[in-house]
């Protein structure tokens, strides 16, 4: 009873503190994106053998979010695409939508990635996709904000392709929406944007107009203590804007201006600061003051997970910079850090990754069409799980009888052969013991895959998963598996209880690692995902307590 307590307690404990490291990821994500990131790899070694549930699926768009902010959009992908998977995987009435199969607010993100990856067209399909979605929602709330962005995205694709009037004509709709509403943040925002256009525009007066009528509605939100940080953003991004338009027109002290001003609303802000800095440091070099824009680069490309974008942008003032004083040296060093950035591998990674999953996207689609036809097939489905477990029972027997054979043959030789020679024998059993748990957990591994797809989700098929799982996860195996590598290597479990206490996951990981398997074999033999023994091998490194430039598998190969 007092374990049962114990164990209820500790549960509680740890149900408490991923909440609160969740609360502080949604909380920092904007404002400070970097100390959220932190937040999310805490979460995730909390969580990390959490069955999916809603805040899972939030977590990692949250994280996709914040990465792809930062600059990361092949990460980026990673986690949205498994925050795709995990929501599939939720029953409807535990989805935020039940509704809708997808995730509106996710595609949102993965549009923004392909936008700024210039791929306008896709971006624009997905943002007209995500309103479809929104609209089909019952959340009133959510429908009015995410319809609201999404119109948004859209503007800003007719804006790059110089549709001014149109992204002008969505903006103004936009604000009308938001206006009924009365939300001043997002006021304030889509007022900003369209001052922006009519700058753009030549309409200078009229976009001056805009903006102090923004700042106005700023104001009266202060005064009555709005002290929501993204008010200042929004606010900061209006004169931002502004001076970003000037530097294009090369109005460079005008720039300055509004750019100084957007610092002061943008102060909390690093990642936004850092942009600022890039553009103060172009319109210092328009000026002439070499000087103070060769200290301002510097300074930019000292900003933590500064992006690739703004860092090309800085080494390209500094490129200008040194080759107007002849600094030669340092010239030659810039140029080095452009021709490293411009591999583009970063780029080729966001493109494959942007590739692999508009292939999971249409492979998702198929998936549910061919579902609506499954209830024909469920015959075929029974045939096939039977011939699989003839084929893989036949393949048992026959190992077991090989094995059998084996080691009668060995045992008439053994009496001839030195002790090195039993040792040999022995290392063979070893490995013949670990690849058959390969294959045979590869085999129930691909039968299982198939079980939990949508097409053959019935409790008769649920019920043989859930032995198959069973099967794999069988203890007996790796007993013998545990006896068997004692034989071979007796000392190498001591050896590395010496150096730390470890668990018996941990000696039997580490016992794999020793046979040279690498972590794609281990997770197969193990019966646990890739992921779990990543998460593994990070626990027995800070164990075994080594060094940043130290390989785990050159330890455990010394031994």
């Amino acid at each position: 009873m007092r374990l049962l307590l114990i164990l209820l307690i500790s549960n509680f404990s740890l149900s408490q503190n991923s909440d609160q490291v969740f609360d502080s990821i949604i909380k920092y994500k904007q404002q400070r994106p970097s100390l959220a990131l932190e937040y999310g790899f805490e979460y995730s070694k909390i969580t990390f053998d959490r069955k999916p549930d809603l805040e899972t699926v939030q977590f990692n768009g949250a994280m996709g979010e914040i990465l792809s902010f930062l600059g990361f959009d092949a990460t980026a992908l990673e986690y949205l695409t498994r925050a795709i998977k995990l929501h599939e995987t939720l029953p409807a009435d535990n989805r935020k939508f039940p509704e809708i199969n997808e995730l509106p607010g996710v595609l949102l993100i993965i549009g923004n990635i392909y936008f700024k990856n210039q791929q306008y067209d896709k971006a624009d399909e997905i943002f007209s996709h995500t309103i479809s979605l929104y609209e089909k929602i019952k959340d009133e709330e959510a429908k009015f904000f995410g319809i609201n962005t999404a119109m948004s995205n859209r503007a800003l694709i007719k804006e790059v392709k110089k549709d001014y009037t149109g992204a002008e004509k969505i903006h103004l709709e936009v604000l009308e929406r938001r206006k009924e509403y009365g939300k001043v943040v997002d006021i304030i925002y889509s007022m900003n944007s369209i001052s922006s256009i009519l700058l753009i525009k030549n309409e200078t007066v009229e976009a001056k107009k805009m903006l102090d009528s923004a700042q106005n509605f700023y104001i009266k939100e202060i005064e009555n203590g709005n002290n929501n940080p993204i008010l200042n953003r929004n606010m900061g991004y209006g004169f931002f804007s502004f001076g970003y338009i000037m530097q294009y027109k090369k109005e460079f002290e005008k720039a300055i201006i509004y750019l100084n001003k957007s610092k002061t609303y943008l102060k909390d802000f690093p990642s936004d600061l850092a942009a600022i800095g890039s553009r103060l440091a172009e319109c210092n070099l328009g000026l002439n003051n070499i000087e103070e824009a060769e200290k301002i680069a510097i300074k930019n490309l000292q900003f933590k997970n500064l992006n690739e974008q703004e860092k090309t942008y800085n080494y390209r003032v500094l490129e200008k910079i040194y080759k107007r004083k002849k600094m030669d040296k340092k010239l030659l060093m810039v140029k080095d850090s452009l021709i490293l950035m411009a591999t583009g591998f970063s780029k080729i990674k966001t493109t494959k990754s942007l590739n692999n999953f508009e292939t999971e996207i249409k492979l998702a689609n198929s998936s549910r069409e061919l579902n609506e036809s499954k209830i024909k097939h469920n015959t075929y489905l029974y045939i096939s799980i039977i011939c699989f477990i003839i084929l893989i029972s036949a393949i048992f027997g026959i190992r077991i009888n090989y094995n059998l054979q084996k080691e009668v043959a060995s045992r008439l030789e053994a009496e001839k052969k030195l002790i090195s020679s039993e040792l040999s024998q022995k290392n063979r059993e070893l490995v013949s013991k670990t690849n058959f748990i390969l294959q045979r957990n590869e085999y129930l591994k691909k039968i299982q895959g198939k079980l939990d797809s949508d097409q053959f989700n019935t409790d008769e098929t649920k019920s043989v998963a859930f032995n198959l799982n069973s099967v794999i996860s069988s203890e007996k195996l790796y007993k013998d598996f545990d006896k068997m590598f004692v034989n071979v290597y007796p000392n190498f479990y001591l050896e590395l209880n010496k150096v730390a206490k470890l668990s018996t996951t941990d000696l039997r990981l580490a016992s794999l690692i020793k046979m040279n398997h690498n972590n794609n074999e281990i997770a197969i033999i193990s019966g646990v995902s890739l992921r779990t023994i990543e998460s593994q091998r990070y626990r027995l490194s800070k164990k075994l307590k080594l060094k940043k430039n130290q390989s785990l598998n050159s330890l455990l190969l010394a031994i």
